[in-house]
């Protein structure tokens, strides 16, 4: 059964808890995108009305992460200077993490920070990227993010098919280092994302843009 792992760009965590709770059970780990507006255009929570006291609140203990201990939580940092937040969203119980091979100069202090942490972190990479600058990173990487599109913090983009065979080149010359796809990722594409390399498959509006959700993604996982 394929590794499923629905993806979420939250507004607000209203709409988390009503994303989680509609694929409760279905899957083991989740996505959220987290987006402040100057590394990708768009803004996302707790970016865009700056609801930063949400997290000082779950980092505090009076409140939780909705559904935390019922989904491992994947943070998928589309931001610029990661740096400056990964104690916030650590602070959420979150357990792995995507860290943009483009969206700082320090990420091996990222890689140690989250690793220290005890989570788990991917490098992430856009089809327009330069895969060589992931080489020197990728002992301390638990796997690679590639992104269907440079067009991120958006749902529902087109995929771009030269990402198929970056995703080839790159498995030929790392067989054992773990795959994921995000964007783009439908039942037509995803046999040609096997067939490259890929092992783990991020997917939004292919799941919550279906009047069943956990339907949606049992017919994913197995595709």
């Amino acid at each position: 059964m394929l590794e499923i792992i629905p993806s979420i760009i939250p507004q607000n965590l209203n709409i988390v808890r009503d994303r989680l709770g509609k694929i409760l059970g279905s899957v083991k780990k989740v996505q959220i995108d987290i987006v402040d507006g100057i590394y990708a255009p768009t803004k996302t929570w707790p970016f865009n009305n700056n609801q930063f006291e949400e997290i000082q609140k779950i980092a505090g203990g009076r409140e939780k992460f909705p559904y935390i201990n019922d989904f491992i939580l994947e943070i998928d940092m589309l931001v610029l200077h990661p740096i400056e937040y990964l104690s916030d969203f650590i602070s959420l119980g979150a357990k792995s993490f995507i860290i943009h091979i483009d969206s700082t100069d320090h990420i091996k202090e990222c890689l140690e920070n989250i690793k220290e942490a005890g989570a788990k972190v991917g490098l992430g990479i856009k089809p327009s990227g330069d895969i060589s600058l992931l080489e020197s990173f990728l002992p301390e990487a638990d796997f690679v993010q590639f992104m269907g599109n440079d067009k991120v913090g958006y749902s529902g983009v087109d995929l771009d098919k030269y990402v198929l065979e970056k995703i080839k080149n790159f498995h030929k010359r790392h067989p054992s280092v773990e795959i994921q796809i995000d964007i783009g990722v439908t039942e037509e594409t995803i046999p040609k994302f096997k067939e490259a390399g890929v092992t783990s498959f991020i997917s939004g509006s292919s799941i919550f843009n279906t009047n069943n959700p956990k339907e949606a993604i049992m017919n994913l996982q197995n595709f």
